[in-house]
């Protein structure tokens, strides 16, 4: 592309609004908002970020077997055969699952097929596995806090493994690639988020991952790192240095978990399910009684408190440590399940919200004590919350557009209107974990997405726009320009 140019378009938007006008550039910056007519498309808007993914993650699980389309137990079983041959070494890993795509939860007797290698293979939201007996064999079993070894009415071990059973006892001795392929397969995900309009993301990474996959830089991306690690386990000071050796990396925050997921059934609620299940039960630093202290430290550090709640219960033990501590801007990661008594005190934290969890989710709740506390997108933002759209990928595809088309559907009562939903997967989404303002402005980067037609209409009426390209800093890196 040449070192100057012009795009016209009939729609050029940005959160405050929209009308005619282009984009004139220079050496990857913008020189003007008005262009001549000539070369067009027909709408352009700021370039996406995605605020909460697991990038590593990610890119793992794109190599690994996929389990996401199995709907039911022979789908799962010609899955895991064709795995089990096209991956023959090694221990099998893999996920996806959902249980009620399924409509059965897998046990260790599904996974025979791989006789006694280790097999684990992960449910869709990352909160479940299920393992075989060869992995079996090699965990400690007894009860932990915070999750569960799950037993079948004769007292055997099923091979689901919950929450921290999975977390703090499966994963420490499952083998991890090695850093160089871990890059290698960052990296082959760039391209797959330049072609969602992605230029940004928020990831939510152990430091260990940070310093040996992502340090210095990810070639074609803003990344900003939330930590997973318990702050208790790291030197602050030291960690603030280590980062700021790292220019292109962002450190934002630090999270904490207050519960577990719809599907999992661990999501903390006021009330049990209308089908019997129990209320769920809180993680981590909130099960502790030390979330506020955890907050406080992390602020005092100049980061932000990050913490995933989805059950009702768990948003509003979030929202009573923020308060019990004078944090003003606290993220509540999914904020899935929010009562009305709770809707005022989210005036000023962000809600990290994930509109397209809503396609899988709504089978769980139709069946919760109370559907209508769920994705409360328009009482949230009415009562001061700020707004921010993300992924959380691999839980679901990164795709900001599809995000918006879920938050505006007309026929649901918590609908926005679509410039608040692009303002959530752009600048507000930006903002949340402190990632450069993309709003295309006179002096600032020549990075936007350009649209086969323009979302508020498009999006209203049930369709997702086209992605003709994609540019970053003046250069096209998905897609093409007139």
């Amino acid at each position: 592309m040449d070192q100057s140019f012009e795009l016209h378009t009939n729609v050029l938007l940005k959160p405050s609004g929209g009308g005619a006008g282009g984009v004139c550039w220079r050496d990857g910056v913008v020189t003007g908002l008005e262009a001549a007519s000539g070369k067009s498309v027909p709408c352009i808007v700021p370039a996406f970020v995605d605020p909460h993914v697991h990038l590593i993650l990610g890119a793992r699980h794109v190599q690994r077997a996929d389990f996401s389309h199995c709907r039911s137990q022979e789908d799962f079983s010609r899955c895991l055969d064709m795995a089990h041959r096209d991956q023959p070494d090694g221990w099998l890993i893999g996920g996806g699952w959902d249980a009620g795509r399924l409509e059965s939860t897998p046990d260790r007797s599904w996974l025979e097929g791989v006789g006694d290698r280790p097999c684990v293979l992960w449910s869709r939201d990352i909160h479940v596995a299920v393992v075989n007996d060869a992995v079996l064999s090699k965990l400690d079993t007894s009860p932990i806090e915070g999750g569960c070894f799950h037993r079948n009415e004769s007292g055997e071990l099923t091979g689901r493994l919950e929450e921290a059973a999975a977390w703090h006892r499966l994963n420490p001795i499952v083998p991890e690639p090695k850093p160089s392929a871990d890059r290698a397969f960052v990296q082959q995900t760039v391209p797959f988020l330049h072609a969602q309009g992605i230029l940004g993301v928020g990831s939510m990474e152990y430091f260990r991952h940070v310093e040996s996959v992502l340090a210095p830089d990810i070639p074609g991306l803003d990344l900003s790192i939330t930590l997973l690690d318990r702050s208790d386990d790291l030197d602050l000071a030291s960690l603030r240095r280590a980062f700021a050796k790292h220019v292109n990396l962002v450190l934002a925050g630090m999270k904490s978990f207050a519960d577990g997921t719809l599907g999992a059934r661990t999501a903390w609620m006021h009330s049990p399910w209308a089908d019997g299940a129990p209320k769920g039960w809180p993680l981590d630093h909130t099960a502790q009684g030390t979330l506020d202290s955890w907050a406080s430290q992390v602020r005092a550090e100049e980061l932000d408190p990050a913490v995933h709640a989805i059950g009702s219960a768990a948003v509003a033990a979030v929202l009573s440590a923020f308060e019990s501590v004078g944090i003003v801007s606290g993220r509540v990661e999914h904020a899935q399940f929010v009562r009305d008594a709770d809707l005022s005190r989210f005036e000023g934290h962000w809600c990290s919200m994930q509109p397209t969890h809503h396609i899988d989710d709504a089978r769980e709740i139709e069946k919760c004590a109370d559907p209508k506390l769920a994705f409360r997108y328009r009482s949230l933002h009415e009562a001061g919350g700020q707004l921010a759209f993300s992924s959380d990928w691999p839980v679901v595809a990164a795709n900001p557009l599809n995000a918006m088309l879920e938050a505006v559907r007309p026929d649901r009562s918590e609908s926005i209107d679509v410039m608040t939903a692009l303002e959530a997967v752009t600048t507000a989404a930006a903002r949340m974990v402190r990632l450069p303002d993309p709003t295309i402005c006179v002096g600032g980067p020549a990075s936007f997405v350009a649209l086969d037609e323009d979302p508020r209409k498009a999006l209203l009426e049930g369709r997702v726009p086209n992605i003709l390209a994609t540019v970053r800093h003046g250069q096209v890196v998905y897609g093409d320009l007139p």
